[in-house]
């Protein structure tokens, strides 16, 4: 049935209302897509083209168990544990190419601000707190904008926590939903061990709450249920209890950690600077009100921040926790808002937001695949493609890590011919040790290079390595865009001819 007209008014009233009390935080998160699709060539990095090689790899040749994609660890177990996020990137991409794909990034990372942002303002914060701390966690972690499959979790971690920390009491029923989110999230990706973490130990105070006697609606039953039964749904994958061996590798001694300075722990210095500023604000913030933070509150703050400390790729995760449970807190802190926004400004404002997002999705999304991807040199891939004709099968192109996965993507011919990727955790200590020497050039570098006919090199990392190679005698295919091709033999022959 359709809405009685008066029905209608008052709700379409009620949404204007909330989006002229919120409105700089409406500006915050148009402004957030606007920028995004602005800046959409650059989202675009190693780990989306890996995203998308994936996708393809996964509807060509079903699920993956064994590595078939590069020959360095050929026939290792790939535990393809972000294989539903990949699926999802490369459906959009077949459905309508990069645009697509982008469009669908850009929605999950502003859905998860915007959900951050409806879970601290029901929470009670207000609009005046809520925009600092929001603001100060998306720049704290620019690296989270960039398209790969963690952008699918962001919104579902967001979820997970609203749901957690606004039933301190554990006696909502959809409170229960994070069983199925968490479901959904270990097939998306790796993340969701942190979902399982935070969920476990609500019901770890909740219990404690009963064993102390203290009023609460909480049952045994509910609070066991959240203890035990997240690390269940962590194990509910195609992949089984295997998955629990990738977990191991990655969070245990994880090899990426010794090749991509993003899992390594960030240094006070540069840029990640700001993550230190707002870490020490943070602190300052939950101390002085912590009467307005509840244990829960406190817990999911302190662990998100020590895997922040740990890995900067932990960071995203604690920014977003902040957005949630910190406002409040702040609150306590600021004076009273003696200057609030008024009505008229607010839907000024709004409006203003809602047309320049527009504007930018009307502008920026029809474009075409190669302006996504202008970051990105299609000629370099053409010489690859070009050169390996004349190879014997086997091992063909040394690429740099830069190149790796975008190669595999244009070039589907080099799967199964291409060293390595950025899946790192499919290395070994050895393995990994050998490519470290030929990134920084170092003596027995030549030994990676001598296997291959073809070598990619970034010169944005090292120019010595192109002129070495060079006076080795190999040849000059390409140079453009970031990135070089030389090869040897054969294959220098074959891209001439």
């Amino acid at each position: 049935m359709v809405a009685p007209p008066s029905r209608s008014r008052g709700r379409a009233a009620r949404l204007v209302e909330i989006g002229v009390d919120n409105s700089l935080l409406v500006v915050l998160v148009a402004a957030l897509g606007t920028m995004l699709l602005g800046l959409a060539p650059q989202i675009l990095v190693g780990d989306s083209w890996m995203t998308l090689v994936a996708g393809r790899e996964i509807v060509q040749h079903g699920l993956p168990g064994r590595e078939a994609l590069t020959v360095i660890p050929s026939g290792r177990t790939w535990t393809d544990q972000q294989w539903l996020a990949q699926l999802a990137f490369y459906g959009a991409y077949a459905a309508a190419g990069l645009r697509a794909t982008l469009l669908l990034h850009v929605v999950l990372v502003t859905a998860a601000t915007a959900i951050a942002i409806g879970a601290a303002r029901r929470r009670g914060a207000t609009a005046r707190s809520t925009l600092p701390v929001v603001a100060a966690g998306l720049l704290v972690a620019p690296w989270s904008w960039t398209l790969r499959a963690q952008a699918v979790a962001l919104p579902l971690f967001v979820v997970t926590l609203a749901l957690l920390a606004s039933d301190r009491e554990l006696r909502r029923r959809r409170t229960l939903l994070v069983f199925p989110l968490l479901v959904l999230w270990a097939n998306v990706h790796g993340s969701v061990v942190l979902g399982a973490a935070i969920a476990t130990w609500a019901g770890l105070i909740g219990l404690g709450e009963l064993m102390l006697g203290r009023p609460t609606r909480a049952t045994a039953r509910r609070c066991a249920a959240l203890v035990l039964l997240p690390w269940a749904c962590v194990l509910a994958t195609p992949y089984g209890t295997a998955v629990a061996g990738y977990y191991k590798l990655m969070f245990v001694d994880s090899p990426v950690a010794k090749a991509v300075t993003e899992w390594q722990a960030p240094k006070p210095h540069g840029y990640q600077i700001a993550f230190f500023v707002v870490a020490l604000l943070t602190v300052a913030v939950a101390v002085m009100g912590r009467r307005r933070l509840s244990l829960f509150d406190l817990g999911v703050l302190a662990l998100t921040l020590a895997g922040s400390l740990r890995s900067a790729r932990g960071i995203v995760w604690f920014a977003l926790a902040l957005s949630v449970l910190l406002p409040v807190a702040l609150d306590a802190v600021l004076p009273p808002d003696r200057a609030p926004v008024r009505r008229r400004t607010g839907l000024v404002l709004c409006v203003a937001a809602c047309v320049t997002l527009a504007t930018a999705v009307a502008v920026w999304v029809p474009r075409g695949d190669g302006w996504y991807a202008s970051e990105w040199s299609s000629e370099g891939a053409r010489a690859v493609e070009a050169a390996l004709p004349g190879l014997p099968a086997g091992r063909a192109v040394l690429p740099s890590d830069r190149h790796a996965d975008w190669l595999l993507w244009k070039v589907p011919s080099l799967r199964g011919r291409i060293a390595y990727d950025i899946r790192f955790e499919l290395l070994d200590d050895r393995e990994l040790a050998t490519l470290a020497l030929f990134k920084a050039v170092r003596p027995g570098w030549q030994r990676a290079a001598a296997a291959y006919p073809i070598v990619v090199v970034d010169p944005t990392e090292d120019r010595r390595r192109v002129a070495i190679l060079r006076r080795q005698g190999m040849r000059l295919l390409y140079r453009g865009r970031g990135m070089v091709v030389l090869a040897r033999g054969s294959s220098a022959a074959g891209a001439a001819a």
